[in-house]
């Protein structure tokens, strides 16, 4: 199943603008919260499993997180955005693509087989939000 998922993934990516490009800047890990996040509805939810990357986007700039956020090669990530405007999330590379909001964070968790540096932007604005390090 994995490596069916791989596959797709890989056959996903192509285009010179995906190529995986590396940036200044040091990187950057967070680990999930001990937290178990629940739903509107107020049930459990599983926990992220892996990293969690995650950033606050205000009046169009990041204001919390890291410029360049760390993942394990072939180790699950959770990226999470947080915006007060609507725009979507792009994670290059990965061609993952997920609607953000004030009051809905965007999140998007995958297992990190390709390893690189890859942007990860709000589509729309074209808004850098970190790049991510896949090691």
């Amino acid at each position: 199943m994995v490596a069916a998922s791989a596959l797709v993934l890989l056959a996903a990516c192509g285009g010179d603008d995906d190529t995986p490009t590396v940036a200044g800047g040091q990187p950057s890990e967070t680990t999930a919260p001990a937290a178990t996040p629940t739903t509107a509805a107020g049930t459990a939810t599983t926990a992220p499993a892996g990293t969690v990357l995650a950033v606050t986007v205000r009046g169009g700039q990041v204001v919390e997180g890291a410029s360049r956020q760390r993942a394990t090669l072939n180790q699950p990530v959770t990226i999470r955005v947080t915006s007060d405007a609507a725009d979507q999330v792009h994670v290059h590379g990965y061609e993952k693509l997920v609607d953000v909001a004030p009051g809905r964070p965007a999140e998007v968790t995958f297992v990190a087989n390709i390893p690189g540096v890859f942007e990860v932007e709000l589509e729309r604005t074209h808004r850098l939000l970190f790049t991510m390090e896949v090691r």
